[in-house]
């Protein structure tokens, strides 16, 4: 993959739960308009575990159609290997760049059931896989040792999302680690000291509403301008603090909507934001530049 960064799409939905295919394309091209170099389909701010299963696989053709060759990662996280199977056969047939997996959640799983699961959900497709390191949310962490592992195990393992900067620097500098596997750095508060490591990827669902900071930001890493690529860091992560404060499903809902996509992008029993909450969003999108007022 090209150094750059990788948006967490969001996953526009009607009142029935429908996913609606113009607000996603508008939302794709702008990506790509701004330099995307890769896009994560249903990933967890793609709502992914909220989805109907039916719609899963409308949701990555239609995203695969609309990346004009972007490579498209498609989330296919659940909590066994049976029912990741399911996920993944439904969309078999889609050119994705590969599946991305969580560890199983609901329940904690230990660090050989975690293996087990990988080895298994990887076997029942042809896809390419990339782990999705997911703690705060699955209850289990993937380790360098596991990684290690699953390396030896799994012919179609490609990469790894992950917040673990201490385990990408162990594995940037293993040697038996084969230099295309991909490592995509989740950690946003901390992307521009990964990005000195080489760990020249970032992906957050936060990119997905923040295209022209996020563009700025890479450009500027480019450029090595540490302070300009800082400030732009700085403005993404002060509007996720933003959404957290007020509510972060109906948060992302507004700004996706001041930004020209419609639909609903959180779970069904996420609440609407009020109107002077919203307004709030929509000016702290028009003060970083990312819509005009």
């Amino acid at each position: 993959m090209k150094s750059g960064y990788v948006p967490a799409l969001g996953t526009p939905l009607d009142a029935a739960g429908n996913l609606l295919k113009e607000s996603y394309r508008r939302q794709i091209e702008d990506q790509i308009q701004a330099d995307a170099v890769g896009l994560l389909c249903m990933g967890s701010m793609g709502i992914q575990a909220f989805l109907r299963s039916g719609i899963c696989p409308q949701v990555a053709q239609t995203a695969v159609e609309a990346a004009r060759g972007v490579p498209v990662f498609v989330g296919a996280m659940d909590t066994s290997i049976a029912r990741v199977r399911e996920r993944m056969a439904a969309m078999e047939d889609i050119d994705a760049a590969g599946f991305v997996l969580t560890a199983p959640y609901y329940s904690p799983a230990s660090p050989k059931q975690m293996i087990h699961f990988f080895k298994g959900a990887a076997g029942c497709t042809t896809h390419k896989i990339l782990l999705y390191d997911l703690p705060g949310v699955t209850q289990c962490k993937i380790t360098y040792e596991m990684v290690l592992q699953l390396l030896r195990d799994i012919p179609n393992l490609a990469g790894i999302k992950s917040a673990d900067l201490q385990m990408f620097r162990r594995l940037k500098l293993n040697p038996e680690v084969p230099e295309d596997f991909i490592m995509v750095y989740s950690g946003l508060d901390t992307f521009d000291i990964a990005y000195r490591w080489g760990i020249t990827n970032c992906l957050d669902g936060m990119l997905s509403c923040t295209p022209r900071t996020s563009k700025a930001l890479f450009d500027s890493l480019a450029k090595d301008d540490r302070e300009a690529a800082g400030q732009h860091l700085n403005a993404i992560v002060a509007l996720r603090d933003l959404f957290i404060a007020h509510d972060l499903w109906p948060s992302y809902t507004a700004a996706m909507n001041a930004l020209g996509y419609e639909g609903s992008y959180g779970p069904d029993y996420a609440d609407v934001l009020p109107a002077e909450e919203r307004q709030i969003i929509r000016q702290a999108l028009a003060a970083m530049g990312e819509i005009d007022e």
